[in-house]
This record gives C-alpha cells, structure tokens and sequence, in this order.
C-alpha cells in the first residue's frame, strides 16, 4: 500500500508550457539563438542549467546569466501562465479523503511552486512542497528533492509505502536512485515509449487511473 504520494510539478500536477516556453524565448532571443521551438518540450523537466548547457549550448561562464535572464520573465509573468490538467485536483482531493499524504518533489524552485499553487488555489491540498533552492545550488537532481521530501516529513524509514508520480524519464530515475518507486503519467511531456525504457513501475494514461490504482492499493 502506497501512503505517501509524491507529485512532480511540470507536466504532472500543472501544464506550464506557455510560461516556461515564453521565458525560453527570452534566453533565445538575448543570445540570438536560432532554436526550433519544437525542442523546448525536452528542456521541461531536467534543471535549467543541464538544459541550457547541452541543449542551448550556452558556454559555461554564461549559465547563470541566462538563468536570470528566464527567471525576470517567468517570475513577473511565465509561472503564472500555468494551467492545471483536467482531473488533477479530484485526484488529489480524493486521495487526501483516503487518507494519503499528499507532497510535491520538484526540480523547479520551490518558491515558484508555492506561489503557483497559491495562486492557483490549492497549496492547502499538499501536505508538503519541495524543490530546488532559486538558485539551483542544492536539491537540484530529482533525487536530492525526493530525499528532501522523505527526510522534512519523516518517512526515510518507510520508503516501501512512498510513489512518485511523473511525467518524463528523470522522475523514474530520481525515484529509484531515492529508493522509491515510480508512476509515469501520459498527460504530460512523456511517452509510453519513454517510460517502457527507463523502467517505470507503473504507467498511467488519466488521473483517474492513478486514483483507482492508489486508492485500491
């Protein structure tokens, strides 16, 4: 049985492509970059530092630049042009009815996830939100936030009863090397492909079938 429920954030529990693909457009556009809009779909997911540097190319001394330069548009405007996938809060209320701890485990700073959830209405929902520092400096890889989860509630001890839910390959990679299982989810940025690859433990196609298979477990 599963009483500890993790959510990734983008592409999971929020579909925050519009922002996050505007504030890439303000990277692009400030290095004068010609990128395939098309590409940004990878770039959501791992940190901002790994997607400028193998994806944009940016050299080394200019990553934290464009970070600032990303983040002046999404904290102004890019974080709250996110939109909450059909489903997702039945989902989550109803695990909360069956009496389920309910966190976020996020790559994303933590202070913009709170801020959206607020914003959104439903920061009260979760039990606990984790994520990176705003500078990416610490719990920067999937891993060191589903650790952080784990240690701030108390649950390390009891890693057989915790799931993370997720959209791409480095949320079952993050899992497993915490110790915990993962669910890989279709509405998001991921594919069935994707996830038959990295070994998800489960794969769900509707936040109703992780409600039935939760709930039931």
């Amino acid at each position: 049985m599963f009483d500890y429920i993790l959510f990734d954030f983008d592409g999971t529990l929020m579909d925050t492509s519009k922002g996050v693909f505007n504030s890439f457009d303000k990277v692009v556009a400030h290095y004068g970059l010609k990128i395939d809009r098309a590409v940004y779909s990878t770039m959501i997911g791992p940190p901002l530092k790994e997607s400028f540097s193998k994806t944009l190319k940016l050299p080394e001394n200019e990553i934290q630049n464009a970070m600032q330069v990303y983040r002046d548009y999404y904290a102004e405007k890019g974080m709250f042009e996110a939109e909450l996938y059909s489903g997702v809060v039945e989902l989550i209320k109803n695990l909360r009815a069956a009496e389920k701890k309910i966190f976020v485990a996020t790559s994303k700073p933590e202070v913009y996830a709170k801020q959206i959830l607020e914003r959104k209405g439903i920061l009260s929902l979760f039990d606990f939100v984790g994520g990176s520092d705003l500078e990416e400096k610490s719990r920067v890889e999937k891993c060191d936030v589903v650790k952080y989860v784990l240690e701030s509630n108390g649950i390390s001890d009891e890693k057989e009863k915790c799931i993370l839910i997720g959209d791409r390959h480095y949320d079952v990679d993050g899992a497993h090397s915490a110790g915990i299982k993962c669910a890989g989810i279709l509405w998001g940025f991921g594919t069935k492909e994707e996830f038959e690859n990295c070994g998800a433990d489960f794969i769900f196609e509707f936040p109703k079938n992780v409600e039935v298979f939760l709930i039931q477990k």
